[in-house]
């Protein structure tokens, strides 16, 4: 890819779990916003898809009142997962496919007025493990971007604060090395972070970091959806919920609402359901009674923080306010009343980031010298503690052995002694998770290194020396050595994306179809037009999830044993899922009186948007395991009846228009 160019500037984009903003610097080494298509700054991260396009931003929400079923939002809480929460028009879709459509709408509307671009710095919650960011670098390659870097939310809002206090002066930054420490509160729509930052000139070193990728201002609407929805069952016995555009009316009318409150002490509400209209008026005290909760979980994490640095609230220079939900005024009246500080509002919460993701874009693409800028350091602690799983002495039981706690500063190396457990053990596995629980099955497996071929007569309680080593881009290396017979094996986790995402195309041929398919997309019944790509891919879809389903109980490659075990789980949870549906559409049938009709409708919702996902994770599941036996050639009788279609479709997909 060819370098950038004075017609080719990088850009930084805060890829936002309700908003994405894109922005790079001007002439004058100045961070400037780009407004989208509709000349507006912030881009809502949302996606509507019909037979002719993919519509992108406030069009989106609008229509999705209309047709909730086609409607995508706040995926970025699903990245990391295999698909997102529920179908879309009845296709299981990865979750970066969805933040790739929105990376590729910002960066044509930013060559709308900076010509072509390529490069760019991607912006992620701190508390984003490597997963989750390894795939947010994959939608960026899918949305045809060279990502430059992906670094944290807090820290680029630091740097663009770094930025209005010329910390990157080459004069005024070496005279502001007296370090200071700022804490950055990041409430963004879908997830929180909390970091503490020591910026010392040109340095940006983070001391702790904290946050919940599943807590933001979503969570306060659903506060007050669910408030207004209760308002409006026990007045007239139905819940307006139950309707999927009823329901997707009232969540945007709630978060107008929501905006309102922030600067006014009442806001109304009008709900619609059932051809009955229902006037309901919340007041700011009201709402900050129903997010009292969470806006506690913030603060106990912004305390924990503070502590987890060794530090006081009198060695906080600073408190700096970002991320749109942090407008809330009781954000601001919570951190005053901890910190003792007044926030610092000076910057804009919804563009800090995109603006600091842009000075460290112009840095990483040398572009910064002209405008007068030096280059900054970035210097991070690891968000998720990293570990071995080993066998617990007394109780007998695997248990998560952490090597590396989590807000340790990288690059690290760490090294630590177990013992073998058992006389004439002939292997050592050391499996390698990241996560904060003992318990290993609620931790995420990272990979295992095995010393093999171990004397017969090896005695029990041997020493194991493990070393980790933790690099600054997150790669990951351990060396598990058993020194009294001089063996040792390596192995080296970089945790790049494993699987074919396919390209975009191809993925708007799969959502254009004329309808939504209804079901599992193990349904292959539906007629099929070989001359429309759509259609192709949805009937290979269905025949993929068919092989997996068989496949499931069949003996397979070892080199296929994570998806069978991935598909094994998933069919599973939907039993799970299924049994809990039955169970709560059970108890709304015995409902007696008005009260418990509208407490078990509401359990029973809660059951079938759980069994939906459960129903959806398997699909998914079922069908990369179909397609990865179907590219291994794997000898299944399934595969035997349909591999020659699947072999015909293959050939169609490429050249239907």
């Amino acid at each position: 890819m060819p370098g950038p160019t004075a017609a080719q500037p990088p850009v930084g984009i805060d890829l936002g779990t309700t908003y994405s903003v894109v922005a790079y610097l001007d002439d004058s080494g100045r961070p400037t916003t780009l407004p989208n298509g509709s000349g507006e700054l912030l881009t809502a991260s949302a996606l509507l898809f019909d037979a002719d396009d993919v519509v992108v931003g406030r069009e989106a929400v609008r229509g999705s009142i209309m047709d909730p079923d086609s409607f995508a939002e706040c995926f970025k809480r699903d990245v990391g997962s295999s698909v997102y929460h529920r179908k879309v028009r009845g296709v299981d879709v990865p979750p970066e496919v969805f933040s790739a459509l929105i990376l590729e709408r910002l960066r044509q509307d930013a060559e709308r007025r900076l010509g072509p671009v390529r490069q760019a710095v991607i912006t992620v919650p701190a508390f984003f493990d490597e997963t989750r960011r390894k795939a947010t670098q994959e939608a960026g390659r899918l949305a045809g971007l060279e990502v430059l870097d992906i670094i944290n939310e807090p820290t680029a809002a630091a740097v663009a604060y770094g930025y209005q206090h010329g910390f990157f002066h080459p004069v005024q930054g070496a005279v502001e090395a007296e370090p200071r420490r700022v804490l950055v509160y990041d409430l963004g729509g879908g997830t929180f972070d909390v970091t503490i930052l020591e910026i010392s000139g040109h340095r940006f070193r983070a001391l702790a970091t904290d946050g919940d990728v599943r807590l933001g201002g979503k969570d306060f609407d659903e506060r007050l959806v669910d408030h207004a929805a209760g308002q409006f069952a026990a007045e007239h016995g139905l819940d307006p919920r139950s309707d999927a555009q009823d329901a997707a009316q009232l969540w945007q009318d709630i978060q107008e609402a929501k905006h309102t409150l922030s600067e006014r002490q009442r806001a109304v509400v009008m709900v619609v359901h059932a051809g009955i209209r229902m006037r309901i008026e919340v007041t700011r005290q009201l709402f900050e009674e129903l997010g009292r909760d969470l806006l506690r979980r913030t603060e106990n994490t912004t305390v924990q923080v503070v502590r987890e640095a060794g530090l006081q609230w009198s060695d906080i220079e600073r408190v700096l306010l970002v991320g749109g939900s942090s407008r809330m005024p009781m954000v601001a009246e919570m951190l005053q009343r901890v910190t003792g500080k007044e926030p610092d509002r000076t910057a804009s919460p919804d563009e800090a980031v995109a603006h600091g993701a842009a000075l460290y874009a112009a840095m990483l693409a040398n572009q910064g010298a002209p405008a007068g800028l030096a280059r900054c350091e970035l210097l991070n602690v690891n968000s998720h503690s990293l570990g071995v799983v080993g066998m617990n002495t007394k109780t007998r039981r695997r248990q998560n052995v952490v090597i590396i706690p989590k807000n340790t500063p990288i690059p690290c190396s760490v090294a630590r002694t177990f013992q073998t457990a058992r006389h004439g053990q002939r292997n050592v596995v050391v499996a390698i998770v990241e996560g904060e629980s003992h318990r290993p099955e609620e931790c995420i497996a990272l990979g295992h290194c095995i010393v093999r071929d171990l004397p017969p007569d090896l005695p029990q309680g041997t020493q194991v020396r493990v070393e980790y080593q933790y690099a600054a881009n997150g790669r990951i290396s351990v060396l598990a050595r058993v020194p009294a017979v001089r063996q040792s094996a390596q192995v080296e986790i970089q945790r790049e994306p494993g699987r074919d995402l396919e390209d975009l195309d191809t993925w708007r041929a799969r959502l254009r179809g004329a309808g939504c398919a209804a079901g599992s997309s193990s349904s292959s019944a539906a007629p099929i037009d070989l001359n429309d790509r759509s259609s192709v891919l949805r009937r290979l879809d269905a025949l993929y999830t068919l092989v997996g389903q068989a496949a499931v109980s069949e003996s397979l490659p070892s080199s296929l044993s994570g998806s069978q075990q991935a598909a094994r789980a998933a069919a599973a949870a939907l039993e799970k899922a299924q049994a809990a549906l039955h169970a709560a559409a059970a108890a709304k049938e015995s409902a007696a009186g008005t009260g418990e009709a509208v407490r078990y409708g509401s359990e029973l919702a809660r059951a079938k948007t759980a069994h939906d996902q459960a129903l959806t994770q398997s699909d998914f599941a079922h069908l990369i395991l179909g397609r990865e036996c179907t590219a291994a050639a794997v000898d299944l009788p399934i595969l035997r009846q349909v591999g020659p279609e699947i072999d015909l479709l293959k050939r169609h997909s490429k050249h239907s228009p």
